[in-house]
């Protein structure tokens, strides 16, 4: 008795049958993982334009905090700023908006050391910190005091015939330095140590080292570096400071309720009498701000350079601004608390 898949063509039947539906499979499979490829790729761009406005709002609104910093509350305000406050020598402010959170990191420009007016010794000492070697520290301390000199004859200087013979020549100012990235052109200035490095410790950590543009800055400042602000590494290289006021400084700092510095560090008295201090912030300030979305790993930090300005029409001026900069603000662990809300409830 013959059955009915005895029959040749009925069995190639089956088989192509089979193979359509194994194809179809997998291509319906295909398109779905695609969808959801791109659904998600769609997303995380939407995130990342959405954490993009968000650090620019933050950016504004520790501008804001900073020009009403001490300022009494409008007496027409029918409900308190939502706004964090600023309080003088404060570094972090967060914020927290509808669709995500922010962190401003504040730095003063007269934090930093000006490129312009310090002496070769003394950024030769911050670039030894930077873990330069003593030779090509000081070489590059001379070059960029030969970058910011005016040319006092006709005569070449050896940084002059280094850079005619490039192989895309180029002049050297000689000329106050205006923007910070003029470093990049000078002899011996590497990306690395202007931007900032990771360095493996002897522990086997990661450490990153702070970028050369983090501690100078070409703004004129009035009464000396501020060391509510400076870094370690610009303390270090103040005259009569050593390593352990430079530490007790930076210690003291992170104590909630310190008061005046001058006051509560043994010694600094002293030595701030050899080199101009202040704690006043100036006018003009750096302000990195990382913003991340809510229930999103995505996160934009864009770096802004202010200056404070009455007569400009909001208040300030934006002197240099960094989309996508490579470094995100954290702010040490226990800074802070709650963020502040704007614009909506807490996340």
């Amino acid at each position: 008795m013959r059955t009915r898949f005895e029959s040749p063509e009925q069995g190639v039947a089956l088989l192509a049958v089979l193979w359509l539906s194994v194809a179809l499979t997998m291509i319906a499979m295909t398109t779905a993982y695609l969808v959801r490829t791109e659904a998600s790729a769609v997303a995380d761009h939407i995130d990342s334009e959405r954490a993009e406005f968000l650090a620019r709002g933050a950016v504004e609104a520790a501008v804001y905090a900073i020009n009403r910093a001490g300022a009494a509350p409008l007496p027409d305000a029918e409900e308190p700023s939502p706004l964090q406050p600023f309080q003088r020598g404060q570094r972090w402010l967060r914020f927290q908006f509808q669709q995500g959170a922010s962190l401003v990191e504040v730095v003063p420009e007269n934090a930093k050391l000006n490129v312009n007016s310090a002496p070769p010794d003394q950024l030769a000492a911050l670039l030894v910190l930077l873990g330069e070697p003593e030779a090509e520290s000081r070489e590059l301390a001379a070059a960029i005091a030969d970058w910011r000199s005016p040319r006092r004859s006709t005569v070449s200087t050896p940084f002059d015939i280094f850079y005619a013979g490039l192989p895309q020549p180029y002049t050297a100012r000689h000329a106050t330095i205006e923007k910070l990235e003029e470093l990049l052109a000078v002899k011996g200035m590497s990306r690395d140590l202007f931007f900032g490095r990771l360095r493996q410790t002897a522990a086997g950590a990661w450490k990153r080292t702070p970028p050369l543009a983090d501690l100078v800055t070409t703004e004129r400042s009035f009464g000396g570096v501020n060391i509510n602000y400076a870094a370690y590494e610009v303390l270090r290289v103040l005259p009569g400071w050593d390593e352990s006021l430079a530490a007790a400084v930076i210690e003291a700092r992170s104590r909630p309720g310190s008061g005046n510095l001058l006051e509560s560090v043994p010694g600094l008295s002293e030595a701030a009498s050899l080199y101009p201090v202040t704690l006043s912030p100036g006018l003009a300030y750096t302000l990195t701000a990382t913003a991340q979305i809510r229930d999103s790993a995505v996160r934009h930090t864009v770096r802004a350079q202010i200056r404070m300005d009455r007569s400009a029409p909001m208040g300030f001026r934006v002197v240099g601004w960094r989309e996508d900069w490579p470094w995100s603000a954290e702010a040490p662990a226990g800074i802070g608390g709650e963020m502040e809300t704007i614009g909506g409830s807490r996340l």
